[in-house]
């Protein structure tokens, strides 16, 4: 094996542990020593490859954030009409399921008073998953039907970790739709 494909590979187990131990500790709770020693390597190869810890953070969630921001820029702003709704629905959900993993830590960990630089990006995706949907809602009832729709969806995959991805976006594409299809509030 090359030495190139041997650091990947290594960098891929760092940020696989990183994500558990950060679910299941909290980003504060998690040290790079314990992910150190869970990967079967020493805390200076972690530095080697991430110089802090919220570098490491960075670098494990920096792949569903630029997914997110390729979805957005595919379906830029909305309102859409029902026909692309549902089709931006569907990647929506897509992105849900192949980042459950990320979503697991940002359930966990989304409501800290002070987050780490890196997950103040998170209730940006809500906003703009809001406006996509349901265009510029001035109705607060239909602001808060958004809010709590689109926290559900993302939160969601994380109850059901047995679930197999196919099985998993089939059922969550149906819940999206039904939760995005009904007819809007009009203000009086």
């Amino acid at each position: 094996m090359s030495e190139a494909k041997n650091q990947e590979q290594t960098r891929e187990r760092m940020l696989r542990r990183a994500l558990e131990l950060f679910t299941e500790l909290g980003y504060e709770g998690a040290s790079i020593g314990m992910i150190a020693s869970g990967t079967g390597l020493t805390k200076a190869a972690v530095t080697y490859h991430f110089r802090t810890k919220e570098d490491l953070l960075n670098a494990v969630v920096e792949p569903a954030f630029t997914d997110l921001n390729a979805y957005f820029e595919k379906w830029r702003t909305g309102p859409l009409k029902p026909a692309l709704r549902r089709e931006a629905i569907a990647d929506y959900v897509a992105l849900l399921v192949k980042h459950r993993g990320i979503l697991a830590f940002l359930a966990k960990e989304g409501d800290r008073r002070d987050p780490e630089p890196v997950m103040r990006q998170w209730p940006r995706v809500g906003e703009q998953l809001a406006r996509l949907v349901g265009g510029d809602q001035e109705d607060l009832s239909e602001r808060l039907y958004l809010a709590a729709a689109i926290r559900g969806l993302a939160i969601a995959p994380v109850g059901f970790p047995e679930v197999a991805d196919d099985e998993l976006r089939e059922h969550l594409q149906v819940a999206a739709e039904r939760l995005f299809a009904r007819p809007r509030r009009r203000p009086a």
